[in-house]
């Protein structure tokens, strides 16, 4: 990497400007909902594992520069070391005890071990750098999707997938009656990936952890510190894996659009 590459990852204002851009994915949690002792990033579709099927949507897409994997201590060390990276550098971190601080744990590694993630570079950290964050469990997201998020995040608010939502939205009383129809004209179902400078994210969670706020995705902790990520309206097939029915949803969603055979 040259000096003049170092320069322009560092505090770009777009990951187009920046000229590269890094995956971080949460994969530390256990998933209880999915009612299996595999922890639903490492069941399998067709023979792959979930996680190695969300990193396929990834690794060909120009600028990743690296992918950073934030995982259990007891992860599979088979499932891991089978996962196909097509080449691109992957660094293991250890998972917390919440998303939010998994997450949190990932993003450090771009101000602790910046050096080893990116040797010669001559900057001092890499929270200028741009980073994607997305759930492991979501191997549907499509390609042009991430691709039209890599072109609409500017810093320092970034953006995320979202998509419309179609059904009928109900507000709930303490009685659990319905007390209104929402409006759903201005409401969208937030997706990932998210995508934000790090820094600008990683002191937004570090500052919501510290707090005790609830963190429900990187987007909140970013609007908690009042800065308001764009939204990139998607596909609403990129699902998130979190119940035993959705193992057969995803592998027709992925079927139809040409991953799985």
């Amino acid at each position: 990497m040259t000096a003049g590459q170092s320069e322009a990852g560092a505090g770009a204002r777009t990951p187009t400007d920046a000229g590269r851009w890094w995956l971080l994915l949460p994969a530390a949690g256990f998933g209880r909902r999915m009612r299996s002792d595999t922890p639903k990033q490492y069941m399998t579709l067709a023979g792959r594992s979930v996680l190695d099927l969300t990193i396929s949507r990834f690794i060909s897409m120009p600028g990743l520069a690296g992918i950073v994997l934030v995982a259990a201590p007891d992860a599979p060390a088979d499932a891991v070391k089978a996962l196909d990276t097509g080449g691109v550098p992957v660094w293991l971190v250890a998972g917390g005890a919440t998303r939010a601080e998994s997450v949190c744990n990932g993003l450090a590694a771009f101000r602790e071990r910046w050096t080893e993630m990116v040797p010669g570079d001559d900057m001092p950290d890499g929270l200028g750098e741009w980073v994607m964050v997305h759930d492991a469990a979501r191997p549907c997201v499509r390609p042009d999707d991430v691709r039209r998020l890599v072109e609409a995040a500017v810093a320092p608010e970034g953006a995320l997938l979202a998509a419309r939502v179609r059904d009928t939205i109900k507000r709930v009383d303490a009685r659990g009656r319905v007390a209104e129809t929402v409006d759903r004209s201005a409401l969208m179902h937030a997706l990932t990936p998210q995508m934000f400078p790090v820094g600008v994210v990683l002191e937004a969670l570090e500052a919501a952890i510290a707090a005790e706020r609830e963190v429900t995705d990187e987007s909140s902790a970013l609007e908690q510190a009042g800065l308001f990520p764009r939204l990139v309206e998607a596909a609403a097939d990129n699902l998130k894996i979190t119940h035993p029915e959705d193992i057969a949803i995803a592998q027709a969603i992925l079927r139809q659009q040409g991953v799985l055979q």
